[in-house]
């Protein structure tokens, strides 16, 4: 989409043009690294950074995503300490979801379903490196017990009774052996 001959662009004259909020329009600021001029009425996009803007706007159509366009900057998301990654942040208006075909539907779902692997598996890796780090001194004495029963049961100490009835067969053999 080809826009008028004009200097400045206001924010609500962007967002109506290309069809989309304010807050994407501040995402797509910032993943294009966009810093807007300002002047008495108020920030504004230079003809240059509006073009900017529509090419970004139009990939968005064609792919459905963000990335990949220019190799523009992507905004890191952390939903919670256990997962942080880097992600570009989702289009919400509805008719951009709409111009996704079946191999970009499927693609976005692989996607979310490895962010998922990742935050269900974050907290088990973190728990497995801790344990591999440890040391004894660094358990409980309810757990340095655990330890204890479990080496005990692995390696059973002799019942004195079996003891004593193999060496007297073993004395009974021998003398029955030598009669």
């Amino acid at each position: 989409m080809e826009t008028e001959l004009s200097t400045k662009w206001r924010i609500e004259q962007i967002c109506e043009l290309l069809g989309i909020e304010r807050s994407t329009y501040y995402n797509r600021l910032k993943y294009l690294e966009i810093e807007p001029s300002r002047d008495d009425e108020g920030p504004y996009l230079t003809q240059e950074q509006m073009k900017l803007m529509e090419d970004l706007n139009e990939h968005i159509k064609r792919t459905g995503k963000m990335r990949g366009f220019r190799d523009g900057g992507e905004l890191a998301i952390s939903e919670n300490s256990d997962l942080a990654s880097a992600l570009e942040i989702p289009e919400v208006e509805a008719e951009n979801f709409a111009l996704m075909d079946d191999e970009m539907l499927s693609q976005l779902i692989g996607e979310a379903g490895e962010l998922k692997v990742r935050q269900v598996a974050m907290p088990d890796l973190v728990r497995l490196h801790l344990a591999a780090q440890m040391t004894e001194e660094d358990l409980s004495d309810a757990q340095r017990e655990k330890i204890r029963a479990i080496r005990d049961a692995a390696d059973p100490k002799p019942n004195a009774a079996v003891v004593a009835s193999n060496l007297l067969a073993k004395y009974r053999a021998t003398r029955s052996g030598g009669n």
